[in-house]
């Protein structure tokens, strides 16, 4: 809870959170024994999971993709969607909103990363950018029908100034991403309105004792907010020490960046990326035949685990960066991001091994592993070809 581990009962009424006590209610209860419960996870930065992704115009991927996402722990999720996919996200969002009913994880807004991105970092690639529009931006807003919520790009690219006081304008909160700013360039693009560092640390210009580049930018700057992935391979754990010497637990998001191989099983798969093997390891990551990192495979819930377990962070300040921080950060902090009497009955229920056990949204039920499992579109495993099938 906000103020602490209790052990004790909580009471929902009408999808909040109405009273915590020591003593057993004379009411008919659940008992979790001694499994974990804590707030439901945000995710802010996440393209797909459960053989679901948020691309194309295929409105029936969106149901699947919210029940895969419970499936993870996350209770409120920004789908990080091209503008194909905007749309029917926003439908889905407001069909939850009209019926107040959840099947999967709650639709809180939608996240874009891109399309204006400059590729770079380690092993980066240019591929350049599409030609920068006023025009692309407000189609952009039109299509997420006021869902769209967050902006990622590269503020250095010629001609960004007008698309960034655009989506200000619109009340859209606009993050660097894929940029390769040295420190002044990212200070300078911060000084613009940009507030959120992308996956920090991911496809940026990192930290040299002669300039310490976009990196040292996002943590040294005190009006950032900073996403983190916290797989353990996207940002090494001590390096993660690093980043929260620097910076304040309270200004870091953590975040997923799930694609949609996240959660399949163990193999190697042809097909996802066009001429690329990819390689699902034990531990569940996504790697090319040279060992590059094709994206991420493992949710919040499992960087939650690498954070107490391997850094010995409190779980009562891990799950504030799970949750909390970007309920504050988006507007959502008085219903959201933590069990608080008032608040929206967002939580779950965790095993030992950091394994979602029992998801709620809203004091409503929209996972349960005893009696789901796991969560994988059978088709898209369908529609991959292992590596060696003849």
């Amino acid at each position: 809870m906000e103020d602490g581990v209790k052990d004790g009962y909580l009471e929902i009424q009408d999808g909040k959170f109405v009273n915590f006590s020591e003593e057993a209610p004379k009411e008919e209860w659940i008992d979790f024994g001694k499994d974990r419960v804590i707030p439901g996870i945000i995710d802010t930065h996440n393209h797909g999971t459960c053989g679901y992704a948020m691309m194309g115009d295929n409105p029936s991927e969106v149901k699947g993709y919210l029940k895969g996402c419970a499936s993870q722990g996350v209770t409120g999720i920004f789908p990080t969607a091209d503008i194909e996919m905007m749309e029917a996200v926003a439908d889905e969002a407001m069909r939850q909103e009209a019926a107040k009913k959840y099947e999967g994880s709650k639709i809180l807004g939608i996240h874009s990363e891109g399309p204006w991105l400059n590729r770079t970092g380690e092993k980066g690639i240019r591929r350049g950018w599409p030609e920068v529009k006023l025009e692309k931006a407000q189609e952009m807003v039109k299509r997420a029908k006021g869902y769209l919520k967050l902006v990622a790009f590269a503020p250095e690219i010629p001609g960004m100034d007008e698309i960034i006081s655009y989506f200000l304008s619109q009340g859209i909160t606009v993050a660097d991403a894929h940029s390769d700013c040295n420190y002044q360039e990212a200070m300078q693009a911060y000084g613009k309105g940009l507030t959120v560092a992308t996956h920090t640390g991911n496809v940026m210009t990192g930290m040299h004792h002669r300039d310490i580049g976009g990196l040292g930018a996002a943590l040294l700057n005190d009006k950032v907010d900073c996403e983190v992935i916290c797989d353990g391979m996207h940002i090494c754990l001590d390096m993660l020490r690093i980043y929260f010497k620097l910076k304040d637990f309270s200004r870091f998001m953590m975040i997923s960046d799930c694609t949609q191989l996240s959660g399949a099983p163990v193999g190697s798969y042809q097909g996802f990326e066009p001429g690329m093997i990819i390689n699902v390891t034990e531990e569940g990551f996504l790697l090319s035949d040279t060992g590059r990192l094709c994206g991420s495979s493992q949710p919040v819930l499992y960087g939650i685990g690498n954070l107490v377990e391997k850094l010995d962070i409190p779980m009562e300040t891990v799950v504030k960066m799970a949750a909390l921080n970007a309920a504050t950060k988006y507007g959502f902090s008085k219903e959201k991001g933590s069990i608080k009497i008032g608040k929206d009955a967002d939580f779950v229920v965790i095993s030992d091994e950091y394994k979602a056990l029992a998801t709620y949204v809203e004091g409503q039920k929209v996972y349960d592993r005893a009696e789901e499992g796991d969560i994988f579109n059978p088709e898209f495993l369908d529609s991959l070809e292992p590596v060696g099938k003849e």
